[in-house]
């Protein structure tokens, strides 16, 4: 689609995206997806998309990419065109548009450095996956190869640049909480149903002393992290469990 100059979502970061895994063609989790989008715009007072209709856009763009045996599927709704500076017009008319392109998994485990690039837990939209995330973006570059921890402005474990975090601790699993300014991502959801998680508010040394530490996001499924900051970190039987439990999805 042609995107029109005035679209608030490409002059403000006025919308939200939902990044889905295809596998062989069908969309993995997509009614975690979709309810958390349409929760998002419930939250960011914008009209929440036709489920069908946004199953379609998705299907289309996988077709248009052709289909691969692993596919990332970005789902965008922006607020639409109008209204002058940060003002919305009275009727707002979303934007929303998908693409499709593969998604190669990474088969070693994350090796993670600290980035100075702070989540913003006092922001209403840190639980948002909204489309500004320019943030996240430095402190992937500054990451680069692999992937960065970051802390919210008080020094606490948030998340990498575009995972959730887990760690394991003497047979508990724990993950910051939500106030600590963490998207509530849709893998972090399946691995909490899977056994009781701790939802905590921590510093970064409990990473360092922890038995084990992962990722997960939809297009990673469960990742293990190696190290943080040069520092060797464990492996931990619980974490392949995890792995073997959401391979299906991931």
């Amino acid at each position: 689609m042609t995107m029109p100059l005035d679209d608030r979502g490409l002059l403000l970061g006025d919308g939200l995206f939902e990044t889905i895994l295809a596998k062989n063609a069908e969309l993995m989790l997509f009614d975690d997806h979709v309810a958390r989008l349409r929760a998002g715009c419930a939250a960011m007072n914008l009209p929440a998309p036709d489920k069908a209709a946004v199953r379609e856009l998705c299907e289309l763009a996988i077709a248009d990419a052709g289909a691969k045996p692993r596919m990332a599927v970005r789902l965008t709704l922006t607020a639409g065109s109008g209204g002058r500076g940060l003002d919305r017009p009275d009727t707002v008319e979303p934007h929303v548009f998908a693409t499709a392109a593969p998604a190669v998994r990474p088969e070693e485990p994350a090796t993670l450095v600290t980035s100075p690039v702070r989540r913003n837990e006092g922001s209403p939209t840190s639980w948002l996956k909204t489309l500004s995330y320019l943030d996240n973006v430095w402190a992937r570059r500054m990451a680069a190869p692999d992937d960065a921890l970051m802390l919210n402005n008080g020094g606490e474990i948030c998340c990498a640049t575009a995972a959730n975090i887990f760690w394991v601790k003497d047979g508990k699993l724990y993950t910051p909480s939500l106030d600590c300014g963490v998207l509530d991502g849709v893998m972090r959801r399946r691995v909490m149903a899977l056994q009781p998680v701790e939802e905590v508010r921590a510093p970064r040394a409990m990473l360092e002393q922890s038995d084990a530490v992962f990722l997960t996001s939809s297009l990673i499924g469960v990742r293990p992290v190696a190290s943080l900051d040069g520092t060797p970190l464990r492996s931990h039987s619980m974490v392949d469990r995890f792995a073997a439990a959401l391979a299906a999805v991931s």
